[in-house]
């Protein structure tokens, strides 16, 4: 359930934000301007390439080095691949990811790494590979980490971002790293160097001899010796919870008082704390129209997106809202129509399920219809079954129904886009047939397209309303934020 009224109230949508989700999203235009001063201040504007790389390789972390991959794979509009190089391990843990280079990589190359903090051994790892094959390397990260002086051996440049920028504190979850004075695989907890008279008494000949123990039947915990063919007792099982909740046992809590105990999905708006470096240095390259005075208008952008999607806007006038509470209880099925949307429409998936913890499917016209076409004749369908009179509205939730969310990015021909990126006009879109096909199963369907000229800015206008739209569903979603 949503609660609609809070979507109207800032000041307890403040007391529901726990995690920063607002501020995060509101800050994606200082997030820009920051990203794009350190970039200026590590001498990007001073690179000369000696041309287009066959490939644009991407790895790190976390969803933030999927999306910047994928948003920088539309608006290169394909002139150039680039791939997303995906960790393997264990457990989503700065220890346990690792990185290889595809088997084609080589001198014509360039890879760009992420990270938060700069503590990724894999991505050392990966970035000696890279200097063995002669890729050029660039990365990423917070100033006076391991990864810089991995990216200074390779003979790489280094990006300077925000120094935790990337992977942000989530006090109201308990989301986030271990502590730091407890080590999961039991190692000694004393510091290196420690005097051996200060560390922790072991046992030894220090310390005082154990107890005699009493013979079996004499006192004490064992029992006495069975009689022959007498058989031993069955002990009565525990009480459910009574060795403390198992995390996937009986006495665990209710759903909604469980905690993930992975990192949480990082603030909404540091993203462009990767991607604005980014765009900055493959506008060097030539493969997008990125200069500094395109990204002084993206920052622009965001910041009349977060005044117009802000709490203290109505819903009524408030884009963001508006979308958030058409998705109450709904099950969205993103429609993108255009590169740059179906970028932007994985991210958004991604966000309905990381931060509000809601299931959403996307795809891309025209194959969307054919796709999910039998969802709209499904029981998601919005006219599929009508309510039930006799449903219990307080004990019995209302069964989700698919709501189409189509974004689409009608790209303008003009030499700022890429060259090669077709454009959309009205004679070649499906959205008319999207329209028709959802209206026809009673299916309500929502649009968002953008206004910008620029093909950097229309992903910048698409990525605010969606990220505040999420933002809200967590926070007027069961149990806020």
């Amino acid at each position: 359930m949503l609660d609609e009224s809070l979507l109207d109230a800032p000041e307890a949508l403040a007391r529901a934000d726990t995690r920063g989700l607002l501020r995060g999203a509101a800050e994606s235009g200082a997030r820009v301007r920051t990203a794009a001063r350190y970039a200026a201040e590590a001498g990007i504007a001073d690179l000369q390439p000696d041309g287009r790389p066959r490939a644009v390789l991407v790895a790190g972390p976390g969803s933030v080095a999927e999306c910047a991959a994928d948003l920088l794979g539309a608006l290169t509009g394909g002139s150039v691949p680039v791939t997303l190089i995906r960790p393997t391990g264990v457990a989503p843990a700065a220890g346990a990811l690792r990185w290889a280079l595809p088997g084609w990589a080589g001198p014509l190359d360039l890879l760009a790494v992420t990270s938060p903090d700069g503590s990724e051994p894999g991505l050392a790892v990966l970035l000696d590979q890279a200097y063995r094959r002669g890729c050029t390397v660039v990365a990423l990260t917070p100033s006076g980490t391991p990864l810089v002086e991995a990216v200074e051996r390779a003979r790489g440049l280094h990006l300077p971002t925000t120094p935790a920028a990337l992977r942000e504190p989530d006090p109201g979850t308990g989301y986030g790293q271990p502590p730091t004075d407890v080590d999961p695989y039991g190692a000694d907890p004393t510091p290196p160097g420690t005097p051996h008279a200060e560390r922790p008494a072991s046992p030894g000949a220090d310390q005082p001899e154990e107890p005699e123990r009493p013979a079996p039947g004499e006192g004490g915990t064992n029992p006495p010796p069975l009689a022959p063919g007498e058989a031993h007792p069955r002990p009565e099982p525990p009480a459910v919870g009574a060795f403390g909740a198992h995390p996937h046992g009986a006495g665990e809590p209710p759903a909604a008082q469980r905690t993930n105990p992975y990192p949480a999905h990082p603030s909404p708006g540091a993203l462009w704390a990767v991607l604005t470096p980014l765009l900055a240095l493959v506008d060097r390259i030539g493969l997008v129209h990125a200069p500094p005075e395109t990204l002084q208008r993206v920052a622009d952008r965001l910041d009349q997106v977060a005044e117009r999607c802000g709490p203290a806007q109505a819903t009524y006038r408030n884009p963001a809202k508006s979308l958030a509470a058409e998705l109450a209880d709904a099950l969205p099925l993103v429609w993108t129509e255009g590169e740059v949307a179906a970028a932007v429409g994985r991210r958004f998936a991604r966000l309905l399920g990381a931060v509000a913890g809601r299931p959403a499917l996307t795809a891309e016209l025209p194959d969307a219809l054919r796709v999910h076409g039998a969802l709209l004749t499904s029981p998601f369908a919005g006219g599929a079954d009508p309510d039930d009179f006799f449903r219990d509205r307080v004990e019995e939730r209302e069964a989700l129904r698919a709501r189409v969310v189509l974004l689409r990015d009608r790209q303008a021909s003009d030499a700022s886009d890429a060259p090669d990126a077709p454009a959309v006009t009205a004679d070649l879109s499906a959205a008319p047939a999207a329209r028709e096909l959802a209206l026809s199963h009673d299916t309500p369907i929502s649009e968002l397209e953008p206004t910008a000229e620029q093909a950097v800015e229309r992903a910048a206008e698409l990525l605010a309303i969606t990220d505040f739209a999420a933002v809200y569903l967590a926070l007027a979603g069961a149990g806020g934020s």
